[in-house]
């Protein structure tokens, strides 16, 4: 069923209905078989690729898929780990047509983009709310944090992070309220120049140099709303009460903690990129741009770690309050994709984003590396069950990971089988020194066994000119059967493109 717009002229109608029908959930991307195809719908359920080193899934069941959306119209957002994924993608651009909606977001690049000022004045519900700004350097907090910033669960180390995450939502309300602006060289400054002491509030020289006071200043003088009247006199019982009354030694572990979090934004490639303004932001997306974060992380380290966890949630956020009459399918493409998860909004952004026609694809190289990022241990694979169970479409290829084959074995299931049972006794006649048979038993054992083996993973084809090109998978569907097979997985074999 077609959603239509009355208010506008026959034409415009008519694009409506034309641009809805290429998005329909129903149109097939691509074929598993002869009988089952692959559609939007089966997409933005999210898909996960399983595979190890060299097993053929991005350059098999990945390209294909990436390719299908690429030509299905949708705009993606391509978060790089591995050096060659900017002209990997670039190819596919080219390939399906698109190089005029790519953008590469890079230090090489004349792109730039301000999450802070766009998620402050974006627009639609939840725009500028303080919560917001500050779950957004939550997420930096908690970058290279092995347990997600959780501390463990150890009550001193929780006391830490919620101080941190207080000064933040004072810095975000004085800057907002004061300014109508925020940008993180002013959250530093206003940090920075916070009073160290209660003698430091009294002081005129402190109050003549300091940026906070100041700030502090501007902020009571102007006009506000009652909640930002309300906010407000939260923030100046902080900055002037609270505050300067911590121990010294507590005070300079948060200050430190927040310098420390923001300070590779404030200089070098990261300034340049997030701080200078905005001439691409995440909405581009909803329009059909392919952009890539171009600066893997095997090159750029834990500086391409922070820019992709920057587009990341902006785009989250931002897809989330999409115009619901844009039906174009967006995506959310992560290879080696453990390395950019974020315990605290993923698993709550990938169980809803289906509603805004969000298709998430992860692709890693086995399930122990999701496990280990988010923690590992039992904690660490209960949030790794939790966040998979949100991927409606498995595709495991060949591997060797024990963990990740008994996964999949696991999700297809036990199943009935027979197993039949023969032996033959012999005795040993001591007149003629031979041996006779005594007798034999036979019978059929009813068991319930994987009905894939771990072990035939790891048989599966790779691809490359050995193997002609070909790789196998097992694809695993959520909730329908194929035709198929007449069951909710399917041996599927994929082409490679041996010309790259």
């Amino acid at each position: 069923m077609f959603k239509w717009i009355f208010n506008c002229s026959r034409k415009g109608r008519e694009t409506v209905a034309l641009a809805t029908e290429a998005f329909s959930l129903r149109n097939p991307l691509f074929s598993l078989s002869k009988q089952d195809t692959f559609t939007i719908g089966n997409a933005v359920e999210n898909v996960l690729f399983v595979g190890g080193i060299g097993s053929g899934k991005t350059t098999g069941s990945g390209r294909r898929l990436a390719m299908s959306l690429l030509s299905a119209g949708a705009g993606v957002l391509v978060l790089c780990a591995k050096p060659d994924e900017p002209e990997l993608w670039r190819r596919y651009a080219a390939e399906a047509g698109r190089i005029q909606d790519l953008i590469e977001f890079g230090p090489r690049g004349d792109w730039r983009f301000d999450p802070l000022a766009f998620e402050l004045t974006r627009g639609g519900d939840g725009c500028g709310h303080t919560e917001n700004l500050v779950q957004m350097f939550s997420a930096l907090l908690d970058l290279g944090e092995k347990d997600g910033g959780n501390g463990g669960g150890k009550e001193g180390e929780q006391y830490w992070r919620k101080a941190v995450l207080q000064l933040l939502r004072n810095l975000v309300d004085l800057a907002v309220i004061a300014t109508g602006q925020i940008s993180i060289p002013l959250l530093y400054q206003l940090a920075v120049s916070a009073p160290s002491s209660l003698d430091h509030v009294k002081s005129e020289e402190w109050r003549s140099r300091s940026a906070c006071f100041k700030h502090l200043t501007e902020g009571d003088r102007r006009s506000k709303s009652a909640s930002q009247h309300r906010d407000f006199e939260l923030v100046a019982d902080y900055f002037l009460c609270e505050w300067p009354a911590l121990s010294e030694k507590t005070r300079s572990v948060i200050l430190s903690t927040f310098t420390s979090m923001a300070d590779p934004l404030l200089r070098g490639i990261l300034r340049d990129l997030f701080t200078q303004g905005t001439n691409i932001d995440p909405m581009a997306i909803e329009q059909g741009k392919i952009i890539v974060v171009s600066m893997p992380l095997k090159i750029y380290g834990q500086i391409g770690l922070y820019a992709a966890s920057l587009w990341k949630f902006a785009f989250q956020k931002s897809i989330e309050r999409r115009d619901p009459d844009n039906q174009r399918p967006v995506v959310l493409w992560m290879d080696e994709g453990h390395f950019f998860l974020h315990p605290a909004t993923d698993f709550l952004f990938t169980s809803t984003s289906r509603s805004s026609r969000v298709c998430n694809v992860l692709l890693t190289q086995s399930i122990s590396s999701v496990i280990a990022t988010l923690g590992g241990g039992p904690a660490g694979k209960a949030e790794a069950d939790a966040y998979l169970s949100n991927f409606a479409t498995k595709i495991f290829h060949a591997n060797t990971d024990p963990v990740s084959n008994e996964y999949a074995a696991g999700l297809i299931g036990r199943c009935k089988q027979y197993v039949v049972n023969a032996n033959n006794n012999y005795g040993y006649d001591d007149m003629f020194h031979t041996h006779t048979r005594l007798g034999s038993t036979s019978g059929v054992s009813e068991i319930f066994e994987y009905e894939v083996q771990p072990a035939e993973f790891s048989q599966l084809r790779t691809g490359g000119t050995a193997n002609r090109g070909q790789v196998d998978c097992i694809v695993f569907r959520n909730g329908a059967a194929f035709k198929t097979t007449k069951k909710n997985w399917m041996k599927v074999t994929f082409s490679q493109d041996l010309q790259h």
